[in-house]
């Protein structure tokens, strides 16, 4: 037998690092994807992908979930259209296919709600505190409303909505990778909030009313409120301490051309910060800004299908 799944990357289009501490985030699922390939081997387990120690751990999670004491020879490829490292879900679209594929393969089941379970075990291995959003919005696709009240209570909701083509212009614009790992910003958050908790319990709380005012603004269509809501969400993620000064004269171009840009995901303290998530309207000037600054521009469509049975032979 031979199963193929694949589930998408995601991008923030607002709340990452405040969603550890319990507000929204709102996040799309985008046209590029993971495709995890399981068939059956000769004799023993084999495994094709930039991180088998990471597949192995994956393993493991679904073994112990089902107690299992092992598993039959499998073959297990991956194939991914994300980089490492940009802040797109990688780690998550990974950990969501692979469960997917070995759950349906050994035991026919296909169940989003139990791989997205597990995908979140899976991700502690990977990253220090994970909140569960990336995972949840890759197994589930579309655009997501996700918020982690508790450990064991997180309110996930796939919003109904469908982009007016006047705001179907966002963008990545690649910085380099970031240096750091998610899970060191994480970290270096966690610390930072510890100290000044009065601080950033008021940045954490202005960048939920700004998740909210993206939600309203791509609801209703309206471009002026989404630029300024996405500019104020970057702008309170710099107050955080996530966004490189390398990126920032980027960014402000974009802003006096008339658009929006923020980081996605994690984000960066030296360097690179992965992808930027750019609106902007016409395409030939963020063009012409990515090729002043030797930035790469990619196109991208969100709102895109999530955990997705390819193929069964």
């Amino acid at each position: 037998m031979l199963v193929t799944v694949s589930t998408p990357g995601k991008i923030y289009l607002s709340g990452e690092h405040v969603v550890v501490y319990g507000k929204p985030a709102l996040l799309s699922c985008i046209n590029k994807r993971v495709f995890v390939t399981v068939e059956g081997n000769i004799d023993k387990l084999t495994i094709s992908s930039l991180d088998n120690r990471y597949i192995r751990e994956i393993i493991s999670t679904l073994k112990n979930y089902y107690r299992l004491k092992k598993i039959p020879p499998v073959k297990i490829t991956v194939d991914s259209e994300l980089k490492p490292g940009y802040h797109l879900g990688s780690s998550a679209a990974v950990a969501v296919a692979t469960l997917a594929g070995l759950l349906f393969y050994l035991k026919k089941i296909w169940n989003p709600e139990i791989v997205n379970k597990l995908a979140y075990k899976a991700e502690k291995f990977k990253h220090y505190n994970p909140s569960g959003a990336d995972n949840s919005s890759v197994t589930y696709g579309g655009f997501v409303w996700y918020r982690k009240e508790l450990e064991f209570l997180k309110s996930i909701w796939q919003i109904p909505l469908k982009l007016s083509p006047h705001l179907n212009n966002f963008y990545l614009i690649d910085t380099g990778p970031s240096h750091e790992s998610t899970a060191s910003l994480v970290k270096f958050v966690a610390a930072r909030f510890n100290k000044n908790k009065k601080l950033f319990a008021s940045l954490f709380n202005l960048n939920e009313i700004q998740t909210k005012n993206i939600a309203v603004a791509l609801r209703t269509g309206r471009a002026p409120q989404l630029i300024e809501a996405i500019r104020s969400t970057e702008k309170t993620l710099e107050k955080i301490g996530v966004v490189s000064q390398k990126v920032l004269p980027f960014i402000r171009s974009v802003e006096k051309s008339g658009g929006a840009a923020k980081i996605l995901g994690g984000g960066g303290r030296k360097e690179g910060v992965g992808y930027l998530l750019c609106f902007a309207s016409p395409k030939n000037l963020l063009q012409q800004l990515a090729k002043r600054f030797n930035y790469h521009l990619e196109e991208i469509i969100l709102g895109e299908e999530g955990l997705r049975l390819e193929s069964k032979k």
